[in-house]
């Protein structure tokens, strides 16, 4: 009996262990995943990145035809826009929230500073009304011309973005836009016939405008971000300035330059610290 009541015991006691161990098992494949990474926060970042400048045609009006000749096509006359390629840099600043597991809203500000300087330049600026300049404009006619500049110094914008981050691990596709400035500095010139010549003061000018945008952030950790982003700028660039004539007593109406709406398209990278 003895023997049998230890042979029991002992049985009950592997039972027990077996049970033991199963559960420990069960926990340990139960054990829930670690929580995915939140891009919920405010983040301060840098970048760095290409500009292409497309400029559009600039005018050039003469209020006293005084620079018309027999045959010619009085102003005004067209400067045609040029294309610029640049850089950018600067620093942007903004606040994530992760609303939903997969989408993500957000607030964007920043600032570029660009080296894009867009010049133009029309010569000769006399034509006869068939076309080209001949010799029933006069000789003098064929050393005229007109320069026109638009240089934009810096760019910054207020955006909202939307993302998704249901594709890949880790990584955010955002579509982006809102409103945007432009520090831009224009000026004119023009060299006539007869020694007559005109020209702008440089004009600094702050411009408002619109950006839209897309790009792809990836969280290489939990406060790093690193992105590529794409922006298309439209500026409000609807200036007139006044170009007088540079000669002395010659007290007439000045000539007139005038810019319209350009655009200028941005590809960059950015790294940015997410608090």
């Amino acid at each position: 009996m003895k023997r049998i009541a230890i042979a029991l015991l002992a049985g009950v006691a592997a039972v027990a262990g077996l049970g033991y161990s199963a559960s420990a098992a069960d926990l340990a494949v139960a054990a829930p995943p670690p929580p995915a990474p939140s891009w919920t926060g405010v983040y301060v970042g840098v970048h760095a990145g290409a500009a292409w400048e497309q400029a559009k045609n600039v005018t050039w009006v003469d209020p006293n035809f005084l620079l018309g000749v027999a045959g010619a096509v009085p102003s005004p006359i067209t400067i045609r826009g040029q294309t610029a390629l640049g850089g950018v840099g600067g620093f942007q600043a903004g606040y994530n929230w992760q609303f939903w597991p997969a989408w993500v809203v957000g607030v964007e500000g920043d600032i570029s500073w660009a080296s894009l300087s867009n010049h133009s330049t029309q010569s000769p600026a006399i034509f006869l009304a068939g076309g080209g300049a001949g010799p029933g404009v006069g000789a003098g006619a064929q050393g005229t011309s007109l320069q026109a500049s638009q240089n934009t110094e810096w760019l910054a914008s207020l955006r909202g973005k939307l993302g998704f981050t249901g594709w890949l691990n880790n990584t955010m596709f955002y579509a982006t836009g809102g409103v945007a400035w432009a520090q831009v500095e224009y000026q004119g010139s023009g060299v006539f016939f007869n020694g007559f010549t005109d020209q702008t003061q440089p004009n600094h000018s702050t411009r408002t405008g619109w950006v839209v945008g897309a790009g792809a952030e990836w969280m290489a950790t939990t406060n790093i971000l690193l992105r590529a982003e794409y922006l298309y700028y439209n500026i409000n660039s609807n200036v007139i300035a006044q170009a007088p004539y540079l000669a002395p007593g010659f007290g007439v109406a000045s000539p007139t330059f005038a810019w319209s709406n350009y655009n200028v398209q941005v590809f960059r990278i950015a790294g940015s610290y997410k608090f």
